[in-house]
């Protein structure tokens, strides 16, 4: 039926007579080769024609894109418009466009050519093949534009349309010449297969001896067609008879293959089974008697397909067999078999594919199940919530074995051990999450803990009606996370592939849930500080411009505080980093205790924290939580046995009168932070204005005194001690100073302590030493008799292990006796690490070099380390000369310290002496030597032997020995 129409197209259209088709066969060929030839011909033409104009396009893109470049750079665009209104002209552009980096543009359009229109379809195709030319304008690699050409499409499609069209009508007269030429040969040729008409007659009317006429003017070819048919009739007759025989052979042994290597039976017209061979009997586990006269559509499953019933067309297709010990799958194909027109009976050809449908079920679940994991390996990669990759896990896994339902049961905590919770669950289990299995576990090990969960699942089918599971545990590299379950309705056996399936999946999640803590965890250390738990200074800063946000929206203040602990570096260096570490735990404790509701302390780095206040209503209030917060910590730390006492500076910033921001906010407080340690430490301070001023003049000050010492801006000056004993001058104090080349010279008080922060007092130190010693050479080479000089050590300078050395360096290299160097230093500074201050002082004084203490007793003084370090002289603050001889306090603790450093072999200096009865109490207690106005004011190198030898250190001791 389905090829009825077909036939009828061949006897309408297919010639009869074999001129008409040979005839038929060499038009439609020359026809095909003809058009193909075109087909080519057009086609590179085409490609040749697009290629020639795209190069003469970019060639002529070429030669105007310099002119243009030197006209853009000039400014000159009216010769730009000239030279693209040139280039249009018979060119394969119809607009020419120069648009400015500025926004300005050049615009032409070449004149609309007459060319006979082509179609539509075929002016696509050439539109497909050009785009806009764009070549940006760069001189010296600035760009002053884009040059954009347009190609003129319609005028080069209407170009090849006339080409093709002029072409096709040339094709055209030639295979019209060519076809009539072979018609009237064909006929010539052809008229002699006429003969064989008869030799038709004479064959059909069973003459055996009948042959095909001859003619010898007919073609080769038709002549051995002849000759052949006449040799193919002699031979017919001879083997005839043969072929009979040998086809009878073959089908016999065509049917004993047939009965070898596929399932044969023989149905009768009314669909029952008649015959059957022995692979049907072998392969379905039935017997003949079972099978014989039974409907075929007995022994056939019923399936989705059609069945077969009995009809004259050939039927196949697979069907389902019960055989007797399973349900078998062949491939079946029915054929009627007709006597006279008529269906007489059927041969149904089985083959088993049982076993080959089995296996690609296999295959294609693997497959599945190779997709799935794939697919939540995706999901796994990208997702950012952990629980949505549990629910495509517990999808994944029922659909991979064909479960209705899965969990996913994680370790929790529980007051006895760890117990099972479902965290995720499809199916029955959906609405399963939280769900806790009430079973204590103990400790689980770290490989296969399923296998002791594994008897709790009991609990999940007693509570959701399942009756079988495969589970597969999921372990994390720290510890077991839980288990991965599939549930049954019916009780099935799971294999091992169902178990590597429900494995790989328990490994994605395993992996995914170790991804997803460690992101966790950095997002925490990206916030967070990692030793106290508080938020770090990033946190700081976006919470800080969220509470300027909101304190914005409604009208209202807001403040963040700088906390600094005190000599924090102390605890660190005497005690080292551990316990550093734990006094700022605890220091965080005692914060937050502090700390309001709603108020956030984090940690900025060091011993450096910050508040923020998102509420303030009064400066008091702050004042309040400031005084509470250095209290709290002023507290002493009970650490390894030891009490430690640290104090808090602070400074407070609010919005928004310090600062519309977070950054400038953290500044000010910062800058207030600063002004609290330069007030004392152990305070708070508001930030102001004035200290901003002081905070800009404080950098400005410290790049200029990075520079000071490489322009030589630094000089001493010596202020004479006078030995009370002889009234000469015992020596002199190195005291440093700063010609600054716009103020001049400098207060020591203004720069000293920013060199100390700055860490630029080491450098300038080695030079303070190095010019003491060149001063020495130079009075020793002026004649001038050489006295001790002594130079302050800052705190800095003692923290250097190599100070000795350096100190060794220098004086060996000026060649001055080291006698003549004598080093001051303060009692803070040697009580800051005793041990390391004492090494240290024993090798300078190992270098004959003299030690003494300046400012005593404002200090916290410890006699059991005065009498260790290798000192030889004190000298007494000015804060008790100043009130001499009339406080009766000052006089009594003068009078004692003396004593005291008699009674160590050392010798007493007194500073700030100004006038005659300080110094004549001063004698009158015992002191050694004074220094101070009333003696002399420090002095430039070149005054100070004239004053040492000048008279009125005379007359001061002869007015001294008189008034004794």
């Amino acid at each position: 039926m389905i090829f009825a129409p077909l036939r009828l197209l061949k006897r309408v259209f297919l010639p009869r007579s074999l001129m008409g088709r040979v005839f038929g066969v060499f038009a439609a060929t020359m026809l095909l080769l003809l058009a193909a030839g075109l087909g080519m011909f057009y086609r590179y033409q085409y490609l040749q024609h697009i290629e020639e104009t795209q190069d003469n396009a970019l060639m002529l893109v070429e030669a105007v894109i310099q002119p243009i470049e030197e006209s853009v750079v000039i400014g000159d665009y009216d010769t730009v418009k000239r030279t693209l209104g040139k280039m249009l002209v018979k060119s394969p552009f119809n607009r020419a466009q120069f648009l400015e980096v500025g926004g300005g543009a050049i615009s032409l359009e070449a004149q609309d050519s007459q060319h006979a229109a082509p179609p539509d379809w075929f002016t696509a195709l050439i539109v497909e093949r050009f785009y806009d030319v764009n070549r940006v304008i760069t001189v010296g690699g600035k760009d002053y534009g884009v040059m954009r050409l347009s190609f003129d499409v319609t005028k080069l499609a209407a170009q090849l349309w006339q080409l093709i069209i002029e072409t096709a009508a040339v094709a055209s007269v030639l295979a019209s010449a060519s076809l009539l030429m072979m018609r009237v040969l064909l006929r010539r040729w052809l008229d002699r297969l006429g003969g064989l008409r008869a030799f038709e007659h004479d064959v059909a009317a069973g003459l055996v001896t009948a042959e095909a006429p001859l003619h010898d003017d007919a073609p080769l070819e038709i002549q051995e067609a002849i000759l052949a048919v006449n040799r193919g009739t002699a031979s017919l007759r001879v083997q005839y008879g043969e072929r009979i025989e040998l086809l009878m052979n073959s089908l016999v042994q065509h049917k004993s293959a047939m009965d070898q290597a596929a399932i044969v039976s023989e149905i009768d017209v009314d669909g029952r089974i008649v015959v059957v061979n022995d692979q049907f009997i072998a392969n379905s586990g039935l017997s003949r008697d079972e099978v014989v006269g039974q409907p075929l559509a007995h022994l056939t499953i019923p399936g989705p397909l059609p069945a077969w019933a009995p009809g004259p067309n050939v039927w196949k297709g697979d069907v389902m067999i019960a055989g007797r010990d399973r349900t078998l799958q062949w491939h079946r194909t029915i054929v009627p078999m007709f006597d006279a027109g008529d269906t007489v009976r059927y041969i149904c050809i089985d083959i088993d594919i049982t076993e080959r449908k089995a296996f690609e079920r296999t295959i294609l679940a693997t497959a599945r199940r190779e997709n799935l994991i794939a697919e939540l390996g995706r999901v796994a990669l990208t997702a950012t919530d952990l629980h949505h990759v549990f629910r495509e896990a517990i999808q994944a896994a029922a659909a991979g074995l064909d479960a209705p339902s899965a969990a996913l049961f994680s370790l929790e905590p529980a007051p006895i051990g760890r117990s099972l919770v479902i965290r995720a669950g499809s199916g029955a289990l959906a609405s399963a999450t939280g769900f806790a299995l009430d079973c204590p576990l103990g400790p689980m090990p770290q490989q296969e803990p399923a296998d002791l969960l594994r008897p709790l699942f009991a609990t999940v089918g007693a509570a959701y009606q399942v009756r079988s599971s495969v589970d597969a545990c999921v372990i994390c590299t720290e510890s077991p996370f839980g288990v991965l379950g599939v549930f049954s309705d019916d009780a099935r056996q799971f294999g091992a592939d169902d178990r590597n399936f429900l494995r790989s999946i328990a490994h994605i999640l395993a992996t995914t849930i170790e991804r997803h803590t460690a992101q966790q965890r950095l997002t925490y250390l990206a916030q967070y500080d990692a030793l106290t738990d508080l938020p770090n200074r990033r946190y700081l800063s976006e919470s800080l411009d969220l509470a300027i946000g909101a304190a914005a929206a409604q009208a209202r203040r807001t403040g963040v505080m700088f906390i600094d602990l005190d000599h924090f570096k102390k605890v660190n260096d005497m005690l080292g980093h551990g316990v550093g570490d734990q006094l700022l735990v605890l220091a965080t404790k005692r914060l937050q205790a502090c700390a309001r509701p709603g108020d956030l302390v984090a940690r900025l780095g060091g011993d450096e924290f910050a508040l923020i206040l998102p509420d303030v209503v009064e400066d008091g209030d702050i004042a309040v939580l400031c005084t509470s917060i250095i209290d709290a910590l002023a507290a002493p730390f009970l650490l390894q046995g030891q009490q430690l006492f640290v104090s808090a500076s602070i400074g407070i910033a609010r919005y928004p009168e310090d600062g519309a921001s977070a950054e400038e906010l953290l500044k000010s407080a910062d800058t207030a932070m600063y002004a609290a340690k330069h007030n004392g430490r152990g305070n708070f301070q508001f930030f102001s204005a004035a200290m901003h001023d002081a905070t800009t003049q404080r950098i400005k000050l410290e790049a200029e005194l990075h520079q000071a010492l490489e322009r030589r801006e630094f000089l001493l000056h010596y202020q004479p001690k006078l030995d009370l004993a002889t009234g000469k001058t015992s020596g002199f104090e190195a005291l440093l100073r700063w010609n600054h080349p716009q103020r001049g010279l400098v207060p020591p008080l203004e720069f000293i302590s920013v060199l100390e922060d700055t860490g630029l007092i080491i450098a300038v130190g080695e030079w303070v030493v190095a010019e003491v010693c060149r001063q020495l050479g130079a009075w020793r080479a002026d004649g001038f008799p050489i006295v001790p000089v002594a130079i302050n050590l800052s705190a800095r300078q003692l923290e250097q292990d190599d100070l000795a050395a350096t100190i060794e360096q220098i004086v060996t290299a000026s060649g001055i006796a080291p006698a003549l160097l004598e080093f001051e230093l303060t009692e803070s500074m040697l009580m800051v690490n005793p041990d390391a201050a004492v090494a240290i002082l024993g090798r300078i004084k190992a270098l004959g070099m003299r030690l003494s203490i300046d400012d005593f007793g404002t200090g916290y003084s410890s006699l059991a380390y005065l009498k260790r370090f290798p000192l030889d002289a004190l000298k007494i603050d000015r804060t008790f000369v100043r009130d001499l001889p009339h406080d009766s306090d000052d006089a009594a603790i003068t009078r004692a310290v003396i004593n005291l450093a008699h009674s160590l072999n050392l010798k007493v200096v007194a500073e700030g002496v100004e006038n005659l009865e300080q110094l004549c109490e001063l004698k009158r207690f015992g002191c050694d030597e004074i220094q101070g106005y009333y003696v002399d004011r420090p002095l430039v190198p070149a005054r100070c032997f004239i004053r040492a030898d000048s008279a009125p250190l005379l007359g001061m001791q002869r007015d001294a020995a008189l008034a004794m």
